[in-house]
């Protein structure tokens, strides 16, 4: 079938209060009694070596102790948590670490109740509880300083010349306990007669200070035995080390001013600030704002090169038809000095002042990362500060992956690393949309193929199992050695020269230019959710199948240009559910979901479906890798006569991504994902009378409860693009009374979407 000169307008479908269900409450309660005489046994004998190690703490103030709770990975669910045991009048749980560790609040009353209760009370939910704990441990010195000794540590502040590090105190989520702690933390500073911390904004939930480096020999070694410190660690330092290859000097041509009668979209970019020399550049640039690097201290080889993508990214790069169309005006915000680095507490007070001081930008690229790689067990607290603040701004980030650069570079498919070429954070962000680097171009000797995973982007998952990074774009590629002659990306450099460079740096503004062009097609600018839905859920449709092999490097695909994202082809039809869940009515179930007779065939069907679910979950900083407190799955099936069977049908995607990891790692972390896919190909499946989507929350414990907001976009295509799909499933919903509307897109989109 050829594609229609008209415009067909993907469809959004409006829910009715039929939708929505209350959910099934309760269920059987899984047994695990049988470790009872083990687990108590155990237990018993850690609560009094726990005991003993807080002795003379509780003898000489009132403070709280922490200890660490290991549970049984059989009760990693948190239908599991053992409630009636570590409760108000025992030792309550406060927060998470990795799956399955809690942290439960230890005062001597508490502590001596949850003896009491373990030693006496034989009620068969007790005895269940404590059936599910390996091990209850102190929460100790060393558990403060992680990865250090308090001698190295010194050390290492002392041989870098770093004048302060960092400090997070325990949030017990109790007003007058945390007020204690907050107290006679800053008292020990004055006894000690050290300068005062200073109290840093990362989250509302967590408590991390500046503190000031002393010539003290023991003060590292008094702040890490101090009860109230959870982690002790240095600021983390956002490096830019770029490499190009000069070209020429740029012309007009390269870069033509823009248009006076066009209204662009705006991308701020977090950056070293553009070329301000470069004539045709700053043509492009909304605002400057060097407020924060004086011009005299500014290297604009990094940030000119981001700009130069966003502003003419495709005629820079020879017209390669899958750079994105269109361009960008950038509101430029210089962070970095030329020293290229820059501490993350610098950093967050610089990202807050980009969006407090520029409210009309609502994308911003952040091709800035810290070599340190993603951990399992929790989000950094970088990434956790990001997250607030794009909360708090109502923006969207767009950010990169990292390189990997040690040579000899490999392709895609490098032997194991042991994690060693693991993405950078700030790679980590929940909220962001974290892009890795594909090769647009290749030679002989190159290390990917064209379409394959860059030689040095870095690969997934992010922090928890989360997938990341969700898409890729054009980095560039490179040879064996480094060399990316001639199979780089062309930009403009700070010299007002055209170069050529490679990077994951250089694919986020990529996704950052089709980002802003979305707000910008809309009548109605889409949430941020719905806008990385879309960037996804294109993503998907515009790619080769993709596997769990290639899903940690490449996300799920690259996104097309704006105006294929924008509207359906006739062998296709694509439908938006914008929804708010409210939480006692979190069961949506839309029945009668078309699937259009011309992909019937002989009483089975043929056909593909593809579903992507985005959602920007509460987080609670304190749950570790439980950060995601809200959980939502979709499913579309056929739902059985007597309409209590119901059979799913679509499948999560990638089909093999049980490959991936261990089933724990799975079932609480990669699941509990705010990004889903799914997708399956039918050739020959039974017919079905009514199908049916569902959408289902969770929510990991009482306080998380509320209402989610949530963006579903679903597909339904003929994979040989021969049949009349658009219209049939139109003709569908309007017989059995769906209320629909078209997406409302501006009519310039509309004209390029046809062309």
């Amino acid at each position: 079938m050829n594609d229609s000169k008209e415009y067909l307008p993907i469809k959004v479908i409006l829910p009715t209060s039929h939708d929505f269900k209350r959910p099934n409450i309760g269920g059987s309660t899984k047994d695990f009694t049988r470790f009872y005489d083990e687990s108590r046994k155990t237990l018993l004998a850690d609560l009094k070596h726990v005991k003993m190690y807080f002795e003379k703490i509780f003898t000489s103030s009132n403070l709280p102790s922490v200890a660490r709770v290991t549970l049984r990975e059989e009760a990693f669910a948190k239908s599991h948590k053992p409630e009636s045991i570590f409760k108000d009048k025992t030792c309550p749980v406060f927060g998470t670490e990795n799956f399955g560790e809690l942290l439960i609040t230890i005062m001597p009353n508490s502590l001596q109740n949850l003896i009491q209760t373990i030693s006496t009370n034989d009620a068969f939910s007790v005895k269940n509880d404590v059936s599910k704990v390996l091990s209850i441990k102190p929460y100790t010195k060393e558990d403060a300083l992680g990865k250090w000794t308090t001698n190295n540590l010194q050390r290492y502040l002392i041989e870098n010349n770093l004048s302060s590090f960092k400090l997070r105190v325990f949030n017990h989520c109790d007003k007058n306990l945390d007020e204690k702690l907050h107290t006679a933390f800053l008292a020990l500073f004055q006894k000690e007669k050290l300068q005062k911390p200073k109290m840093l904004f990362y989250s509302d939930k967590l408590n991390i200070f500046c503190i000031n480096v002393s010539k003290s020999e023991n003060m590292i070694d008094q702040l890490s035995s101090f009860v109230g410190t959870q982690s002790i660690d240095v600021f983390e330092q956002f490096t830019i080390q770029t490499q190009t290859i000069p070209i020429r000097t740029i012309s007009e041509d390269d870069i033509p001013p823009p248009s006076p009668n066009i209204e662009y979209p705006v991308v701020g970019i977090i950056d070293t600030g553009t070329d301000p020399s470069n004539s045709h550049l700053q043509a492009w640039i909304e605002r400057r704002d060097d407020s924060l690097v004086p011009i005299n201290n500014q290297d604009n080889e990094h940030g000119s090169l981001v700009a130069g993508l966003l502003i003419n990214g495709r005629s820079l790069n020879h017209n390669h038809n899958e750079f994105p169309t269109g361009h960008a005006k950038i509101v430029d915000v210089v962070v970095m000095s030329k020293s290229g680095i820059i501490f993350e507490n610098q950093l967050i007070n610089s990202i807050k002042h980009a969006f407090k001081s520029h409210p009309d930008v609502k994308i911003w690229n952040l091709s800035l990362s810290v070599k340190k790689q993603c951990r399992n067990d929790c989000f950094s607290d970088f990434a956790i500060a990001l997250d607030s603040l794009q909360d708090q701004y109502n923006v969207l980030v767009i950010n990169c992956t990292g390189n990997y650069d040690q040579t000899p570079l490999h392709d895609w498919r490098r032997p194991d690393l042991n994690n060693e070429d693991r993405l950078f954070r700030p790679g980590d962000s929940l909220r962001s949309i974290t892009v890795g680097s594909i090769a647009h171009l290749s030679c002989s000797d190159a290390c990917a193929r064209k379409g394959d995973p860059s030689p040095f982007t870095r690969k997934g998952p992010g922090a928890a199992f989360v997938p990341k990074p969700e898409v890729s774009h054009f980095g560039g590629n490179a040879k064996r050695n480094l060399n990316f002659a001639q199979i780089g990306v062309l930009s403009t450099n700070g010299s007002a020269q055209i170069a050529e460079t490679i990077g994951t740096s250089f694919a986020s503004p990529l996704v950052a230019l089709t980002a802003a062009q979305l707000q910008k097609a809309l009548e109605e600018i889409p949430s941020r959710h719905l806008t990385k839905a879309f960037i996804i859920h294109s993503a998907i449709l515009n790619s080769p199948d993709i596997s769990a092999e290639d899903l940690p490097f490449k996300g799920f695909g690259k996104p097309p240009s704006v105006e294929e994202i924008l509207h359906c082809h006739p062998w296709e039809a694509t439908l938006i559910f914008d929804l708010n869940l409210p939480f006692s009515y979190r069961h949506f179930q839309k029945v009668d979901f078309p699937i259009p007779p011309c992909l019937h065939r002989n009483g089975k069907i043929f056909g593909e479906i593809i579903l992507t679910l985005v959602y920007d979950p509460p987080v609670d900083p304190n749950d570790g890798a439980a950060y995601s407190q809200i959980n939502v799955n979709v499913s579309l099936g056929i739902v059985g006569i007597s309409n209590s069977k119901y059979c799913r049908k679509v499948i999560p995607y990638p089909k093999n991504y049980r490959e991936l990891y261990e089933k724990y790692q799975i079932e609480h972390g990669f699941k509990w994902s705010p990004v889903k896919a799914y997708r399956s190909k039918f050739k020959r499946l039974n017919l079905g009378k009514t199908w049916r989507i569902n959408l289902e929350m969770f929510a990991r414990k009482p306080s998380s409860a509320q209402d989610q907001p949530v963006a579903l976009i679903a597909t339904i295509r003929d994979p040989e693009r021969e049949q009349p799909v658009y219209n049939e499933v139109v003709q569908m919903m309007n017989r059995v009374g769906w209320i629909t509307q078209n997406l409302q897109v501006k009519e310039a989109i509309r004209i390029r979407s046809v062309r």
